[in-house]
């Protein structure tokens, strides 16, 4: 038996609802709205991941399905809301209390909704000392984090793909066991964690980790709306909420009342719903013809639509529902190119036609053209598939030059620059927190949890309060990544053949840095300037597809590329970038000068090609001092080439390497210490 204790919202509670845009004046988007309510219903589906362009409306649907929740019990005056009907769930306090009363005190409460910012720390997000009571009271006490406050509830990571990892990974063990393993700062203890996880994003920022994408039950890839009159009506309804929110939400509140109460009788009618034994076996064919890896595509699948049942008043799931919710659960559990720029969607309905009745698919067909937002993928079609052909070249892509040139960079310069993916370094700004100093790295963070041991294990003076003496920092480890900018020359002078092996071996490498997490600038030059196409990104389809629509022709504007990459690696470095390597496509017929002046002046052909020489060499070695490794690819055939580009490459201080017909490209560029062994 449990104590019931009367709660009522608080005015914060209030006042922070009356600043929520309402979730039934969403315009469009039906797909996201229809996963977001199915986790509602029954939150063992698994969460839901949410991409799609800025501005279409992800994190709007997220903060305004706060409003919609119902209240659940909750044990009173607990730090993590556990559930006071489920003794087998509890924290170490309720489990005291219950054994010691035989009762708990249960309170209404709202299903939180708590948001992970990117920039959350490790001890913000599991929880740490509380330094209030230690400082007041002298003692160890547990100060719960964002993980405790989102036990039973929804946590939102909006722009999820720049997650840092050991973040990602803290997330990936809390998923897989419901509860939260603290020890550090003399605590130890562990307590319940279940929560829905709700993650949004733009892919072309970069891709999530294969690890944590197959945790989120449901996908949805958000389309930015194209039909004129939504966009107008998006557009007012928007500036009346902001004129007058509280008007703004009084006139849909009808609306939202009426979807509480639906949500409130879906969940109650969720544990009911049946699904036969040959729709499962429909569902299984489903996965085994799609090749999903594990068998969470089946699960998620069959309670998805059991929670769409069930949110329209039925007892038993149908191939409807079946065939509605399966594009959301299989989407991005497709084995795919990790380039390929869409996300199977197309696959998805050829084997749904294949795997149940043509009638059920010819009316599943019929509902689409009339709600076109529950099947997003099916009358948009997909970009194909890259051929092998342009996805790969033939065994020896790269023949490597055995000799370093004699102006490469130092020793010291080429053993920093050989650390590649997957080792640690150490940062005072971010990453996981491992350990405290004495001594002050530059931008450091005060470490309060060794701090105050240190002022409790110090002398006392006659002066009260902490020493200098006694403060402690933060050291933090973090993986450490890669940036690529890759430079390709697309002038005229570049035959076509030698581009199509160039962008081969490209596309090679950015299959590389997908598996391996590191980002890649991508720079085109041809004409009268470089462009810089992609910005430091770690969204290999985003730049396979620019690096499919490079234009050719024009003049070689070599100089202004190589700078072009010097403002990239400096950019990188202020955000913690520490190894760059620039990747340099070129047949190295450099004739466009970064300073028009040595063009423009009445000097002799000569004297402007002296004045390019000394430009490529200060450029060369600026890219040095930056600390960032140049390899220049020579695409040059090589019975017309007359060493040109070895030459260059010498110039630059650069590794030479040569394009050929054959050879296994990714031994000479492990050779070439672009890749760990």
């Amino acid at each position: 038996m449990t104590k019931r204790v009367p709660t009522k919202p608080t005015g914060q509670t209030a006042r922070r609802a009356a600043q929520v845009y309402p979730f039934a004046a969403i315009v469009g988007q039906e797909e996201m709205k229809l996963a977001l309510l199915l986790n509602v219903i029954d939150p063992l589906i698994g969460g839901v991941l949410i991409m799609g362009h800025r501005g279409t409306g992800k994190s709007t649907a997220v903060r305004a399905l706060a409003d919609l929740l119902p209240q659940i019990w909750k044990t009173a005056d607990c730090a993590y809301g556990c559930d006071p009907d489920e003794t087998e769930n509890l924290c170490d306090a309720c489990d005291a209390t219950l054994t010691a009363h035989g009762k708990l005190a249960r309170t209404r409460a709202v299903v939180p909704v708590v948001d992970l910012p990117l920039g959350a720390t490790e001890d913000r997000v599991c929880g740490t000392i509380n330094l209030e009571r230690a400082l007041q009271e002298g003692v160890k006490a547990f100060e719960p984090g964002l993980l405790a406050r989102a036990h039973r509830g929804f946590l939102y990571v909006d722009e999820v793909n720049l997650l840092e990892d050991h973040l990602v990974d803290l997330l990936l063990d809390v998923a897989v066991t419901g509860r939260n393993t603290v020890e550090r700062e003399s605590i130890s203890l562990t307590h319940p964690s279940r929560f829905v996880l709700v993650g949004s994003g733009n892919p072309e920022e970069g891709e999530l980790r294969p690890q944590l994408l197959d945790r989120f039950g449901l996908y949805v890839e958000v389309q930015t709306v194209t039909d004129l009159e939504q966009r107008v009506r998006i557009v007012s309804l928007r500036e009346a909420f902001e004129r007058d929110p509280a008007k703004f939400r009084a006139e849909f509140e009808a609306e939202q009342q009426s979807l509480r109460r639906r949500l409130t009788r879906a969940r109650k009618l969720a544990t009911q719903v049946t699904i036969s034994t040959e729709l499962l076996r429909a569902i299984a064919a489903l996965c085994l013809q799609l090749r999903i890896d594990g068998h969470r595509g089946e699960l998620t699948i069959a309670r998805a639509a059991r929670a769409l049942s069930a949110f329209e008043g039925r007892r038993e799931a149908s191939e409807a529902d079946v065939q509605r919710v399966a594009p959301l659960a299989l989407r991005h559990r497709l084995r795919r190119d990790p380039l390929e720029p869409t996300g199977g969607g197309q696959r998805i309905t050829q084997a749904l036609e294949k795997n149940f009745s043509q009638a059920e698919a010819r009316s599943t067909r019929a509902q689409s053209e009339s709600k076109p937002q529950h099947w997003p993928d099916k009358d948009q079609p997909e970009r194909p598939t890259p051929a092998p052909s342009d996805a790969q070249l033939p065994a020896d892509a790269l023949q490597q030059n055995s000799q370093t040139p004699a102006q490469a960079r130092t020793p010291e310069q080429s053993a920093h620059r050989s650390r590649g993916r997957g080792r640690t370094t150490h940062d005072a700004r971010r990453g996981r927190y491992t350990r405290a100093v004495i001594n002050r790295p530059p931008e450091a963070k005060v470490a309060l949890d060794a701090t105050l041991r240190a002022i409790a294990q110090s002398p006392r003076s006659q002066v009260p309060g902490p020493r200098l003496a006694d403060l402690r920092y933060k050291k933090f480890k973090r993986k450490q990544g890669t940036l690529f900018i890759l430079a390709i020359d697309t002038s005229g002078s570049m035959a076509l053949n030698r581009i199509e092996q160039a962008k081969g071996a490209l596309v090679w490498l950015l299959n590389k840095s997908y598996l391996r997490r590191d980002r890649v600038a991508l720079v085109s030059f041809r004409g009268a300037q470089a462009e810089e196409l992609l910005s430091p990104s770690q969204s290999m389809s985003r730049a396979r597809r620019l690096l499919d629509e490079m234009l050719m022709g024009g003049a070689t504007p070599l100089a202004s590329a190589l700078a072009c990459a010097h403002r990239i690696a400096k950019r990188a470095a202020l955000q913690g970038t520490e190894r760059v390597v620039l990747l340099l496509f070129t047949d190295g017929r450099a004739n466009v000068a970064l300073r028009e002046q040595h063009l423009n002046s009445p000097a002799t052909k000569q004297d402007v090609q002296a004045a390019l020489v000394q430009e490529l060499e200060q450029l060369g070695a600026a890219l040095s001092e930056a600390r960032v490794s140049t390899v220049l690819v020579d695409t040059q055939n090589r019975f017309t080439s007359g060493g040109v580009g070895r030459a260059l490459a010498l110039r630059l201080g650069a590794r030479y390497l040569y394009l050929s017909s054959g050879g296994a490209i990714d031994e000479r560029l492990q050779a070439a210490n672009l890749l760990e062994a």
